[in-house]
Protein backbone atom coordinates (compact mmCIF):
# COMPACT_ATOMS: atom_id res chain seq x y z
CA UNK A 1 0.00 0.00 0.00
CA UNK A 2 0.90 3.76 -0.12
CA UNK A 3 1.49 5.49 3.04
CA UNK A 4 3.46 8.95 3.58
CA UNK A 5 6.35 7.74 5.72
CA UNK A 6 8.52 10.66 8.09
CA UNK A 7 12.12 10.31 7.82
CA UNK A 8 13.03 13.82 9.42
CA UNK A 9 11.77 17.61 9.61
CA UNK A 10 9.75 18.21 6.86
CA UNK A 11 11.22 15.10 5.11
CA UNK A 12 7.80 13.51 3.90
CA UNK A 13 7.12 10.76 1.15
CA UNK A 14 5.03 9.19 -0.13
CA UNK A 15 6.00 4.97 -0.59
CA UNK A 16 4.60 1.89 -1.41
CA UNK A 17 5.20 -0.02 2.22
CA UNK A 18 3.98 -3.40 3.57
CA UNK A 19 -0.35 -3.45 4.11
CA UNK A 20 -0.81 -4.48 7.50
CA UNK A 21 -3.41 -7.56 8.42
CA UNK A 22 -5.61 -7.32 11.22
CA UNK A 23 -4.24 -9.94 13.13
CA UNK A 24 -6.22 -11.83 15.55
CA UNK A 25 -7.11 -9.21 17.49
CA UNK A 26 -6.90 -5.96 15.32
CA UNK A 27 -9.50 -4.33 12.45
CA UNK A 28 -8.13 -3.61 9.45
CA UNK A 29 -9.69 0.02 8.32
CA UNK A 30 -9.40 1.58 4.68
CA UNK A 31 -9.03 4.84 5.48
CA UNK A 32 -10.86 7.31 3.75
CA UNK A 33 -10.08 11.19 5.71
CA UNK A 34 -7.27 11.47 8.03
CA UNK A 35 -7.17 14.79 9.58
CA UNK A 36 -3.31 16.80 9.65
CA UNK A 37 -3.60 17.00 14.03
CA UNK A 38 -1.40 19.47 15.48
CA UNK A 39 0.86 17.11 17.33
CA UNK A 40 1.44 15.57 13.68
CA UNK A 41 2.68 19.21 12.59
CA UNK A 42 4.92 19.68 15.40
CA UNK A 43 6.64 16.13 14.42
CA UNK A 44 6.79 17.34 10.74
CA UNK A 45 8.34 20.22 11.37
CA UNK A 46 10.94 19.28 14.22
CA UNK A 47 11.21 15.72 14.53
CA UNK A 48 9.80 15.61 18.35
CA UNK A 49 7.14 13.54 19.52
CA UNK A 50 8.02 10.93 17.11
CA UNK A 51 7.11 8.23 19.13
CA UNK A 52 3.88 8.94 18.62
CA UNK A 53 4.00 7.34 15.32
CA UNK A 54 3.92 3.94 13.47
CA UNK A 55 7.85 2.66 12.72
CA UNK A 56 8.16 1.28 9.73
CA UNK A 57 11.78 0.59 7.80
CA UNK A 58 13.71 4.18 7.78
CA UNK A 59 11.31 6.13 9.03
CA UNK A 60 7.63 6.47 10.70
CA UNK A 61 3.92 6.72 9.51
CA UNK A 62 1.75 9.70 11.89
CA UNK A 63 -1.64 10.36 11.77
CA UNK A 64 -4.32 8.92 14.80
CA UNK A 65 -7.68 11.37 13.74
CA UNK A 66 -8.99 9.23 10.65
CA UNK A 67 -12.01 7.40 9.58
CA UNK A 68 -12.85 4.53 6.66
CA UNK A 69 -14.15 1.36 6.09
CA UNK A 70 -13.74 -2.15 8.06
CA UNK A 71 -12.27 -4.32 5.57
CA UNK A 72 -11.19 -7.19 7.91
CA UNK A 73 -11.81 -8.36 11.22
CA UNK A 74 -10.00 -10.63 13.64
CA UNK A 75 -11.51 -13.21 15.25
CA UNK A 76 -10.56 -12.31 18.52
CA UNK A 77 -10.80 -8.78 18.11
CA UNK A 78 -12.65 -7.63 21.23
CA UNK A 79 -15.43 -5.01 19.77
CA UNK A 80 -19.65 -5.59 19.90
CA UNK A 81 -20.91 -5.28 16.04
CA UNK A 82 -18.20 -4.12 14.09
CA UNK A 83 -17.70 -5.92 10.99
CA UNK A 84 -16.48 -6.09 7.53
CA UNK A 85 -18.59 -3.06 5.44
CA UNK A 86 -18.98 -0.82 8.00
CA UNK A 87 -18.25 2.89 8.38
CA UNK A 88 -16.17 3.83 11.00
CA UNK A 89 -14.42 6.08 13.24
CA UNK A 90 -11.42 5.26 15.16
CA UNK A 91 -8.04 6.25 17.01
CA UNK A 92 -5.05 4.38 16.41
CA UNK A 93 -1.56 5.29 14.77
CA UNK A 94 -0.10 5.18 11.03
CA UNK A 95 -3.78 6.33 9.56
CA UNK A 96 -1.35 8.65 6.76
CA UNK A 97 -1.78 5.55 4.56
CA UNK A 98 -3.87 3.55 2.69
CA UNK A 99 -4.77 0.74 5.12
CA UNK A 100 -4.34 1.13 8.97
CA UNK A 101 -4.41 -1.58 11.77
CA UNK A 102 -6.85 -0.64 14.68
CA UNK A 103 -5.70 -2.83 18.06
CA UNK A 104 -5.54 -3.00 21.41
CA UNK A 105 -2.25 -2.34 22.06
CA UNK A 106 -2.40 1.71 22.50
CA UNK A 107 -5.71 1.88 24.71
CA UNK A 108 -6.31 -1.65 25.75
CA UNK A 109 -9.04 -2.24 23.11
CA UNK A 110 -9.58 -1.39 19.73
CA UNK A 111 -11.37 2.23 19.63
CA UNK A 112 -13.42 1.90 16.97
CA UNK A 113 -16.93 2.86 16.43
CA UNK A 114 -19.41 2.79 14.12
CA UNK A 115 -20.74 6.10 12.09
CA UNK A 116 -24.13 6.76 11.22
CA UNK A 117 -24.52 7.09 6.69
CA UNK A 118 -25.81 11.19 7.58
CA UNK A 119 -21.94 11.90 8.82
CA UNK A 120 -19.60 12.59 6.37
CA UNK A 121 -16.14 10.49 6.63
CA UNK A 122 -14.43 13.82 7.40
CA UNK A 123 -16.62 14.54 10.28
CA UNK A 124 -16.50 11.35 11.68
CA UNK A 125 -12.68 12.21 11.44
CA UNK A 126 -12.49 14.87 14.00
CA UNK A 127 -14.42 13.32 17.03
CA UNK A 128 -11.16 12.45 18.16
CA UNK A 129 -9.78 15.95 18.55
CA UNK A 130 -13.29 16.78 19.78
CA UNK A 131 -12.72 14.15 22.13
CA UNK A 132 -9.71 16.41 23.51
CA UNK A 133 -11.77 19.14 23.60
CA UNK A 134 -14.58 17.70 25.59
CA UNK A 135 -11.83 15.99 28.02
CA UNK A 136 -10.30 19.73 27.95
CA UNK A 137 -13.31 21.42 29.16
CA UNK A 138 -14.41 18.67 31.95
CA UNK A 139 -10.82 18.96 33.35
CA UNK A 140 -11.97 22.94 33.44
CA UNK A 141 -15.10 21.96 35.34
CA UNK A 142 -16.61 25.72 33.73
CA UNK A 143 -19.73 26.60 35.87
CA UNK A 144 -22.28 28.82 34.69
CA UNK A 145 -21.31 32.63 35.52
CA UNK A 146 -17.73 31.16 34.54
CA UNK A 147 -15.63 33.41 31.98
CA UNK A 148 -13.91 31.29 30.18
CA UNK A 149 -10.74 32.46 28.23
CA UNK A 150 -9.50 30.03 25.65
CA UNK A 151 -5.97 31.22 24.23
CA UNK A 152 -5.37 29.87 20.63
CA UNK A 153 -8.19 29.35 18.06
CA UNK A 154 -7.14 26.14 16.15
CA UNK A 155 -8.55 22.91 16.59
CA UNK A 156 -8.87 22.06 20.00
CA UNK A 157 -9.74 25.85 21.32
CA UNK A 158 -12.47 25.79 18.32
CA UNK A 159 -13.98 22.63 19.85
CA UNK A 160 -13.79 23.85 23.14
CA UNK A 161 -16.07 26.60 22.07
CA UNK A 162 -18.75 24.24 20.78
CA UNK A 163 -18.42 21.49 23.63
CA UNK A 164 -18.93 24.69 26.36
CA UNK A 165 -21.72 26.53 24.02
CA UNK A 166 -23.58 22.37 23.70
CA UNK A 167 -23.16 21.17 27.26
CA UNK A 168 -21.62 23.68 29.97
CA UNK A 169 -23.52 27.38 29.83
CA UNK A 170 -21.25 29.70 31.17
CA UNK A 171 -21.28 33.80 31.08
CA UNK A 172 -18.54 34.85 28.87
CA UNK A 173 -16.52 33.19 26.41
CA UNK A 174 -13.16 35.32 25.21
CA UNK A 175 -11.09 33.74 22.43
CA UNK A 176 -7.85 35.34 21.72
CA UNK A 177 -5.59 33.93 18.54
CA UNK A 178 -3.58 36.15 15.89
CA UNK A 179 -5.64 34.96 12.66
CA UNK A 180 -8.25 37.22 11.78
CA UNK A 181 -9.86 34.07 10.06
CA UNK A 182 -9.98 31.45 12.96
CA UNK A 183 -11.17 34.73 15.25
CA UNK A 184 -14.54 34.88 12.83
CA UNK A 185 -14.92 31.26 13.23
CA UNK A 186 -14.48 31.03 16.72
CA UNK A 187 -17.57 34.16 16.63
CA UNK A 188 -19.42 32.08 14.69
CA UNK A 189 -19.11 29.01 16.94
CA UNK A 190 -20.06 31.25 19.66
CA UNK A 191 -17.72 33.09 20.88
CA UNK A 192 -18.78 36.34 22.81
CA UNK A 193 -15.81 38.16 21.98
CA UNK A 194 -12.61 37.45 20.12
CA UNK A 195 -9.53 39.34 20.47
CA UNK A 196 -6.54 39.57 18.02
CA UNK A 197 -3.47 38.67 20.15
CA UNK A 198 -1.14 40.84 17.90
CA UNK A 199 -3.39 43.66 18.37
CA UNK A 200 -3.79 43.89 21.87
CA UNK A 201 -1.92 42.88 24.90
CA UNK A 202 -4.04 40.09 26.37
CA UNK A 203 -2.95 40.93 29.81
CA UNK A 204 -4.13 44.62 30.01
CA UNK A 205 -7.76 43.48 28.09
CA UNK A 206 -8.23 41.03 30.68
CA UNK A 207 -7.45 43.54 33.79
CA UNK A 208 -9.63 46.10 31.60
CA UNK A 209 -12.48 43.61 31.02
CA UNK A 210 -12.66 41.70 34.50
CA UNK A 211 -11.23 43.83 36.52
CA UNK A 212 -7.86 44.23 38.76
CA UNK A 213 -6.92 43.47 41.52
CA UNK A 214 -3.73 43.03 43.82
CA UNK A 215 -2.27 39.87 44.77
CA UNK A 216 0.01 39.65 48.24
CA UNK A 217 3.71 39.06 48.12
CA UNK A 218 3.15 39.85 43.64
CA UNK A 219 3.76 43.02 42.23
CA UNK A 220 1.53 42.36 39.63
CA UNK A 221 -2.30 42.72 39.63
CA UNK A 222 -4.46 40.05 38.37
CA UNK A 223 -7.43 40.08 36.60
CA UNK A 224 -10.35 37.72 37.36
CA UNK A 225 -10.78 35.26 34.58
CA UNK A 226 -12.38 32.14 36.09
CA UNK A 227 -10.68 29.91 33.48
CA UNK A 228 -7.98 29.90 31.12
CA UNK A 229 -7.46 26.97 28.10
CA UNK A 230 -4.17 27.43 27.06
CA UNK A 231 -4.47 25.79 23.50
CA UNK A 232 -1.46 27.88 21.96
CA UNK A 233 1.73 26.06 22.87
CA UNK A 234 4.19 29.73 23.49
CA UNK A 235 5.61 30.81 26.67
CA UNK A 236 4.10 33.84 26.27
CA UNK A 237 0.44 32.43 26.32
CA UNK A 238 1.31 30.03 29.39
CA UNK A 239 2.89 32.90 30.94
CA UNK A 240 -0.51 35.28 30.45
CA UNK A 241 -2.31 32.58 31.48
CA UNK A 242 -1.34 32.46 34.92
CA UNK A 243 -1.29 36.36 35.08
CA UNK A 244 -5.05 36.79 34.32
CA UNK A 245 -6.67 33.66 36.39
CA UNK A 246 -8.18 34.30 39.17
CA UNK A 247 -6.81 33.89 42.61
CA UNK A 248 -7.89 30.77 44.76
CA UNK A 249 -10.96 29.37 42.31
CA UNK A 250 -9.08 30.47 39.13
CA UNK A 251 -8.15 27.39 36.89
CA UNK A 252 -5.71 27.39 33.94
CA UNK A 253 -5.87 23.89 31.85
CA UNK A 254 -3.14 23.18 29.45
CA UNK A 255 -3.80 21.18 26.22
CA UNK A 256 -1.16 22.42 24.11
CA UNK A 257 1.97 20.96 23.41
CA UNK A 258 5.65 23.07 23.47
CA UNK A 259 8.05 23.22 20.75
CA UNK A 260 10.29 25.27 22.16
CA UNK A 261 10.91 23.69 25.69
CA UNK A 262 11.76 24.60 28.58
CA UNK A 263 9.65 27.53 28.74
CA UNK A 264 9.74 29.92 31.16
CA UNK A 265 7.07 31.47 33.06
CA UNK A 266 7.02 32.37 36.49
CA UNK A 267 4.76 30.66 38.77
CA UNK A 268 5.07 32.58 41.52
CA UNK A 269 1.96 34.03 39.93
CA UNK A 270 0.61 30.71 40.48
CA UNK A 271 1.04 30.34 44.24
CA UNK A 272 0.67 33.73 45.69
CA UNK A 273 -2.86 32.96 43.99
CA UNK A 274 -3.44 29.31 45.28
CA UNK A 275 -4.34 28.41 41.49
CA UNK A 276 -4.92 25.19 39.89
CA UNK A 277 -3.02 24.29 36.98
CA UNK A 278 -4.22 21.10 34.86
CA UNK A 279 -2.61 19.26 32.39
CA UNK A 280 -4.81 17.22 29.84
CA UNK A 281 -3.21 14.47 27.48
CA UNK A 282 -5.44 11.82 25.52
CA UNK A 283 -9.09 11.46 26.67
CA UNK A 284 -11.49 9.14 28.36
CA UNK A 285 -14.03 7.02 27.57
CA UNK A 286 -16.71 9.31 28.30
CA UNK A 287 -14.91 12.06 25.97
CA UNK A 288 -15.45 9.90 23.09
CA UNK A 289 -19.54 9.30 23.86
CA UNK A 290 -19.99 12.93 23.81
CA UNK A 291 -17.78 13.96 20.79
CA UNK A 292 -19.93 11.03 19.27
CA UNK A 293 -23.47 12.57 20.58
CA UNK A 294 -22.80 16.22 19.74
CA UNK A 295 -21.33 15.11 15.72
CA UNK A 296 -23.84 12.46 15.23
CA UNK A 297 -27.35 14.35 17.25
CA UNK A 298 -25.97 17.66 14.99
CA UNK A 299 -25.55 19.42 18.28
CA UNK A 300 -22.07 20.81 16.88
CA UNK A 301 -21.73 21.34 13.40
CA UNK A 302 -18.27 20.83 12.27
CA UNK A 303 -17.83 21.11 8.78
CA UNK A 304 -17.14 24.95 8.78
CA UNK A 305 -13.57 24.04 10.52
CA UNK A 306 -12.68 21.76 7.54
CA UNK A 307 -10.67 24.32 5.62
CA UNK A 308 -8.55 21.95 3.13
CA UNK A 309 -8.55 18.77 1.50
CA UNK A 310 -5.73 16.78 -0.11
CA UNK A 311 -5.16 13.63 -1.67
CA UNK A 312 -2.83 11.72 0.23
CA UNK A 313 0.01 11.75 -2.98
CA UNK A 314 -0.01 15.50 -1.79
CA UNK A 315 0.77 14.88 1.77
CA UNK A 316 3.62 17.22 2.25
CA UNK A 317 1.62 19.72 0.66
CA UNK A 318 -1.44 18.73 3.43
CA UNK A 319 1.15 19.56 5.53
CA UNK A 320 2.74 22.64 4.33
CA UNK A 321 -0.37 24.23 4.09
CA UNK A 322 -1.33 23.68 7.86
CA UNK A 323 1.77 25.27 8.59
CA UNK A 324 -0.13 28.15 7.51
CA UNK A 325 -2.02 28.58 10.85
CA UNK A 326 -3.96 32.24 9.51
CA UNK A 327 -5.48 30.50 6.59
CA UNK A 328 -5.80 26.70 7.47
CA UNK A 329 -7.63 25.48 10.08
CA UNK A 330 -8.34 21.79 9.47
CA UNK A 331 -6.79 20.02 6.26
CA UNK A 332 -7.48 16.76 5.69
CA UNK A 333 -6.46 14.04 3.43
CA UNK A 334 -9.18 12.07 1.73
CA UNK A 335 -9.52 8.92 -0.43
Amino acid sequence: MKAAVFYGPRDLRILETPKPEAGPVGILVKVKAAGVCGTDLHTYKTGIFKEMSLPVEGGVVFGHEFAGDVVEVGPEANVQDIKVGDRVAAMDIGAYAEYVRVGPEVLGAPAIFKIPDHVSYEEAATIEPLSVSAHTVRRAQPQKDDIVLILGAGMIGLGCIQVLKAKYPVRQIIVADVSDKRLTLAKELGADLVINAKEVDIVKKMLELTGSASVLFNTKPTAHVDVVIECAGLALTAQQALEVVKPVTGRVVVVALYEDTPIKIDLNDAVTKNNDIRGVFGIEEEDVVTAIELITSGKVNRKPLMTHRFSLAEAKEAFETQLNVREAMKVMIIS
